[in-house]
């Protein structure tokens, strides 16, 4: 259940001095759960959220990538013992990535070269039922990221369009089991040239230097009732 901002219980301690300092777990906590390009949008939050929010965003160990199959093996560790008020999550990119074929180690590998990408739509869909049912159970409220555009891979990695499909899989997904959704794909579109690529192969993980954390902020706005206080200078 949503613990409101008017609704915690803020416990005080008393400290050397005669001040008193609130709980630091009295404040609501937020689970951000994906691939890279959630990093920078996680520490944006935290600074503008400081003293209001606890946001948290998990990095994947080297070598790994954040898809629907490894995000089912990493879940129990990812969601640990705490109690969380909310999580926002998304998996596509790792998913469309082409890969080295028949090995366990993963790889990435040029389409053109015989890679192959990396979760089927039809394991996708599998894939993201078992991960709701799974972060279901957690108690949280919970809120679909839609998969950022691919505008180009120079690496030919990634196939342009495809996550439009995968978008449309896990919307079906999301609307059987009542998860909002956050839709991060128009709001990044929206930010970005779509026929100019980014340089040096950043694509589909550079947004043009621009932040794409206001729709998360909006979010926890909306379900949490906070508000930024940090904001950075114009």
């Amino acid at each position: 259940m949503i613990r409101s901002i008017s609704a915690i219980v803020i416990f005080l301690a008393l400290v050397p001095g005669g001040k008193f300092v609130a709980a630091e777990d009295a404040l609501p906590r937020v689970l951000i759960l994906g691939d890279q390009i959630y990093q920078q949008p996680a520490s944006d939050l935290r600074k503008e959220l400081k003293g209001k929010v606890e946001v948290h965003y998990p990095r994947m160990d080297p070598g790994k990538v954040w898809n629907s199959t490894t995000a089912l093996e990493l879940i129990d560790r990812q969601l640990g013992d705490h109690q969380w008020d909310l999580i926002h999550f998304n998996c596509g990119l790792g998913d469309l990535i082409h890969r080295v074929p028949g090995v366990k180690a993963f790889r990435v590998m040029p389409k053109h070269a015989g890679g192959i990408r990396a979760t089927d739509s039809k394991r996708y869909e599998r894939n993201l039922h078992a991960l709701v049912t799974r972060l279901k159970a957690s108690g949280a409220k919970l809120i679909w990221g839609t998969t950022t555009p691919i505008r180009h891979s120079s690496t030919n990695v990634f196939t342009k369009g495809t996550e439009i499909e995968y978008n449309a899989i896990a919307a079906k997904v999301m609307a059987k089991h009542g998860i909002p959704t956050n839709d991060m794909y128009t709001f990044v579109k929206s930010l970005i040239d779509m026929n100019k690529p980014a340089g040096h192969g950043a694509d589909p993980f550079f947004f043009d230097r621009k932040p794409i954390h206001p729709p998360l902020l909006d979010i926890l706005r909306k379900y949490l009732g906070v508000a930024p206080i940090n904001l950075p200078k114009p």
